[in-house]
Parts: C-alpha cells; sequence; structure tokens
C-alpha cells in the first residue's frame, strides 16, 4: 500500500527533492514543463547549501564549546591550544525564494496526473509512501527488562497486538510455564521476591496475542537475576 506525501524534515525532504530529479528522466512519457525541474532542481541545491552550513555550524558549534572549555579548565602546559576552523560559508548557489515544498508538490501533482502514471513510478519517485501491512503473525516481541524495586519491569512494542502472554521460569525444575498477560506496553512482574539477600535467576519468554490467540515468533529468553530486599 502507498499513499502521497511530502517529506516534513528539511533533511528529508531534500533528499526526495534529489532523488526525483535524478530518476524523473527515466520517465520520458510523464510531460512535466521543463522550467518546474529547473525550478525545484535550483530549490535542491539551495536547501542542500543551506543544510550544509547548518550542519558545520553544530558540529563548530561544540567544537568551539570544547575549545572554551579548554581555556578556561586545561592545563597549562606551555602548548598553546588551537582553536576549531571558523565556517566558511563559501559561494552559495542562485539564491530562490520562499515555497520550495508548493513548488515540489505542484511538480508531484502534474506527474500523478499524466496518463502515464502508475504506483510504482510514485515510489521509484520516492512521491509515494510506503505503508507497512500489518501481518499479525511476522511479529516477534522485542523486550527490555529492568529492576524497579527489585522486580522485573518489562518494555515492548505493542503495536497493533492485544498484548503478550508471559511465559516464566523460576528455577524450580519446571521450565516455562504459563505465567500471565501483558496488555500494556510495559509490564512489572510483582511476584514474591526470594529471601533478603538470596538471588535467584528468573526467566522469561514473550509471544503476542491477536485476536485472543498467540501469534508470530517468541522472544528471545530474557534473563534477570532477582535479589531479595
Amino acid at each position: 500500500m502507498s499513499k502521497g506525501f511530502i517529506e516534513v524534515a528539511v533533511d528529508k525532504f531534500n533528499k526526495q527533492q534529489n532523488n526525483l530529479i535524478k530518476k524523473i528522466g527515466n520517465y520520458t512519457d510523464i510531460v512535466v514543463p521543463p522550467l518546474l525541474i529547473t525550478g525545484i532542481t535550483n530549490d535542491a541545491k539551495y536547501l542542500a547549501w543551506s543544510i550544509g552550513i547548518r550542519n558545520s555550524f553544530i558540529t563548530t558549534g561544540f567544537a568551539w564549546t570544547a575549545f572554551e572549555h579548554l581555556l578556561y579548565n586545561g592545563d597549562n602546559a606551555g602548548v598553546d591550544v588551537v582553536p576549531p576552523p571558523v565556517v566558511s560559508y563559501g559561494t552559495p548557489p542562485a539564491a530562490v525564494k520562499p515555497g520550495m515544498r508548493g513548488r515540489f508538490s505542484d511538480v508531484c501533482a502534474i506527474i500523478k496526473k499524466d496518463p502515464n502514471y502508475t504506483n510504482a513510478i510514485g515510489l521509484d519517485l520516492g512521491i509515494v509512501e510506503v505503508v507497512q501491512v500489518f501481518v499479525p503473525e511476522e511479529g516477534k516481541p522485542d523486550v527490555s527488562v529492568s529492576l524497579h524495586t527489585g522486580h522485573p519491569f518489562f518494555k515492548y512494542l505493542i503495536d497493533q497486538y492485544q498484548g503478550a502472554q508471559i511465559y516464566k521460569d523460576t528455577g524450580d525444575g519446571k521450565g516455562f510455564l504459563k505465567y500471565d498477560k501483558a496488555i500494556m506496553p510495559t509490564y512489572t512482574d510483582d511476584a514474591h521476591l526470594p529471601a533478603s539477600g538470596v538471588a535467584v535467576l528468573w526467566r522469561y519468554k514473550f509471544v503476542y496475542l491477536y485476536g485472543g490467540v498467540e501469534v508470530g515468533t517468541v522472544s528471545s529468553i530474557i534473563e534477570v537475576m532477582v535479589t531479595g530486599l
């Protein structure tokens, strides 16, 4: 599945511009006024220049901060501290007027209205967004764990699932047994902890629930060393 879109983040939008400019020539059956292609090409060059300057300021900004801290706190070993380079603007491309997004959108609209346009072309030009189809059977919980007041605290991506079935092995020789269900993207095992100072290894496995049944692939085993408080 796909839907039309224009990137919101400036850096990604610039990549989207360049992708269309690079590939539109492969589709000679689609008619776009050359002046419009020239326009968004100039837009892309000017925006890339601006992004490069901005990134340079960010990078050198951190370097100048470190330089200042070294001047202020560093040891005087008789060696001069070399300052970072000053950002060079270079020669900018031809300036353009505001409204790049609108101009790009106009070109996309012309392309999509062309009788020779197909969804495959839109995907190649990067002017339609791929929407991932949710397939419950392909899910595998990716679970992280930490300790909250000694109790295992789990996080996992619930997505469109109803939750997860949890299996637990307490180390009593019975192996993994069906233990509890997590219906939120976080879960705390509030089981009684071992005696004070005693450490025990608890192991867990999660499997997604969808339509009231277990689906997909069982998670990797999560091992937690719990200690009585």
